[in-house]
């Protein structure tokens, strides 16, 4: 007789289903299940060890299938022979079984996970040694799942984290996500026609399965049940299966805010502002608490957007660079009272209405006051006053343009007409890009160093900002810039040799690692490690000649606890905001790869309210 015919029992000498304590008396639970297009025989087992709690579900590719109970049942039929004999054997010797699974190409390849360790064959090398390495580091696996497409391609599940090689971008992402909240990654499952489904303890994310397959998931999860258990057959059935409630857990913050953008979820959002990528980080005990990615690198790409991804910060780069621009007159002495002319290596023009006495320095032009109008408010030519709104950046320069020296954008070579003395330095706050190009300027000159070069080894190095550069085309994962209709624009993203108004390339991990130096550096008793002393930090968030500015921030609050400091950035395709809450150790950082602010101050807004913070 077959020995996979019949269920087997640690420590029972009979084999039919009643034997050692099988009868009705033991069933003390009913824990749902639903299988479609599977093997008959498999569903009547299902439903005869569905009440002692289902541990794993596994089908072969050849369409064996087998069933574990947590407290060693198990039931199996077409697996191969090594793996029958060792299952038998572990369970035997007392182990409870967290999985069982076998790779796509068939034959005799399988693993077996437990409380006690774990055996397999025939695994993919790397599978192999990661699953060993959790045992050795203490960690039981609780997941093994293969994508159809086979070879090295995986994902291990332990009681801490996941690890995953060669799978969807976007299953990749979502795990992540799904484990920011406060829970673990519990099962990975994929259909053989493509598509895949994670679960999370009493969260789940799914694409390209079944619609009913994921309908009745939604069912399980609002009656209460886990979802213990997620499986497909090689010939598109699948299989459901749970051994109990939803446990006590931690307030996930990070699907609260998922669902509170406008009302509505942040992919409706997306989807209605033509963003194909977002990335969001939070700061709470001035620490990173949760970081998110949503969405893709480019509309139409296979690689999704994460919260390494390095997106254009746009005008965030005035933000970063004033804090260079500190540490430049920190280390070097000099007076942000001073005039920055001498400092320039160049002669600054001036309009002839504009005052010969008039100065304008480091401070007037940290704070949009310096008398530098910027780009497209310069007309009339011959008025120093009635300048309309609006105007202070830059367009960038796409695919086909030659990109001009700081010096060529500086005379007006570029594409934007030469900066020079509009008004009188002092006399009234015009946001001016181009006044953060003289501080560029100044810090070059003084440094003797590119602003990337400067800002890599003077403030980037030290805070461990490793994804952030001033440089033209840094060598990071790069999101592709959107229009308002979501089409990619040209060349993917313009280059910016404004750097400092317009160029920083950055992620919302590194902006967070910013907020959380500048929230302690301000609350601390003295200095602490980083580019800034804390008289100079001060300087930084503290209203300055202008209302409601620091030096190249905007700040609100100023001696409450709900004290903020923040900057946003509009670049041609690209959109972000951050900000600091120096008294609540708090912040957030929002970027996003489309054309529309709008998409991403509602995020900001969700994460705002379910934080509780002003």
């Amino acid at each position: 007789m077959d020995r996979r015919r019949f269920l087997t029992m640690t420590g029972a000498a009979g084999v039919g289903l009643a034997a050692a304590g099988f009868g009705p008396a033991a069933r003390a639970a009913s824990y749902p299940y639903f299988n479609r297009r599977v093997p008959d025989e498999a569903h009547t087992k299902m439903g005869e060890l569905a009440p002692y709690g289902i541990a794993s579900v596994a089908f072969t590719p050849s369409g064996g299938w087998v069933i574990v109970t947590q407290d060693g049942r198990y039931f199996a039929r077409g697996v191969p022979d090594a793996f029958f004999a060792e299952l038998r054997a572990k369970i035997g010797a007392g182990w409870r079984i967290h999985c069982v699974a076998f790779p796509p190409e068939g034959g005799d390849r399988w693993v077996i996970t437990g409380d006690k360790g774990m055996s397999a064959r025939g695994l993919p090398v790397d599978c192999h040694q990661r699953v060993q390495s959790c045992y050795a580091a203490g960690r039981q696996v609780v997941d093994v799942a293969f994508p159809p497409a086979g070879g090295d391609r995986w994902v291990v599940a332990d009681t801490q984290g996941f690890y995953a090689r060669g799978i969807d971008d976007e299953c990749y992402q979502m795990m992540r996500n799904l484990t920011q909240g406060g829970r673990r990654v519990t099962r990975a499952a994929f259909p053989r026609t493509g598509g895949w489904a994670v679960v999370a303890q009493d969260e789940f994310f799914a694409r390209g399965i079944d619609d009913e397959c994921f309908g009745t998931m939604g069912e399980f999860a609002a009656d209460g049940w886990q979802l213990h258990n997620l499986a497909f057959t090689p010939a598109g059935g699948w299989s459901l299966s749970t051994r109990g409630r939803v446990p006590s857990l931690p307030v996930d913050r990070v699907r609260q805010v998922e669902n509170a953008v406008r009302d509505s979820t942040i992919w409706q959002r997306m989807s209605a502002w033509n963003t194909p990528g977002v990335a969001v980080a939070v700061v709470t005990g001035n620490k990173i608490a949760w970081s998110t990615g949503y969405g893709r690198l480019e509309a139409g790409g296979a690689a999704a957007a994460h919260p390494e991804t390095a997106f254009q910060a746009a005008s965030i780069s005035k933000a970063v660079a004033a804090i260079g621009v500190l540490r430049l007159t920190q280390t070097l002495g000099l007076p942000l009272s001073g005039d920055i002319r001498p400092l320039l290596g160049w002669t600054l023009p001036r309009r002839s209405c504009v005052s010969s006495s008039a100065v304008p320095t480091v401070d007037r032009l940290l704070t949009h006051r310096g008398g530098v109008i910027g780009r497209g408010s310069t007309s009339p030519a011959d008025a120093c006053s009635g300048f309309g709104s609006g105007g202070g950046g830059f367009a960038g320069y796409g695919p086909d343009a030659t990109v001009p020296s700081l010096l060529q954008v500086m005379n007006g070579e570029g594409n934007s007409p030469r900066i020079e003395l509009s008004t009188d330095p002092g006399a009234a706050y015009h946001y001016s890009g181009a006044g953060f190009v003289l501080l560029q300027r100044m810090v070059e000159q003084k440094s003797g160093m590119s602003l990337a070069s400067y800002m890599a080894k003077e403030v980037f190095g030290p805070l461990g900002m490793r994804t952030s550069s001033y440089a033209l085309a840094p060598a990071f994962e790069l999101a592709s810039g959107h229009t308002a209709a979501g089409a990619v624009i040209p060349g993917r993203r313009n280059r910016y040799p404004e750097s400092a108004a317009a160029g920083l390339y950055t992620n919302v991990l590194d902006l967070c690692r910013l907020v959380s130096y500048l929230n302690r550096a301000w609350t601390a008793s003295g200095d602490i490690a980083g580019p800034l002393s804390k008289a100079s930090v001060r300087t930084l968030l503290t209203t300055g000649p202008q209302p409601g500015m620091g030096r190249g921030f905007f700040v609100a609050g100023s001696g409450t606890k709900d004290f903020s400091y923040t900057h946003d950035g509009s670049n041609y395709g690209f959109k972000a905001v951050f900000k600091g809450y120096p008294e609540l150790g708090a912040g957030y950082a929002v970027m996003a790869n489309g054309d529309n602010m709008a998409l991403v101050n509602e995020v900001a807004a969700a994460i705002r309210s379910v934080h509780g913070w002003a």
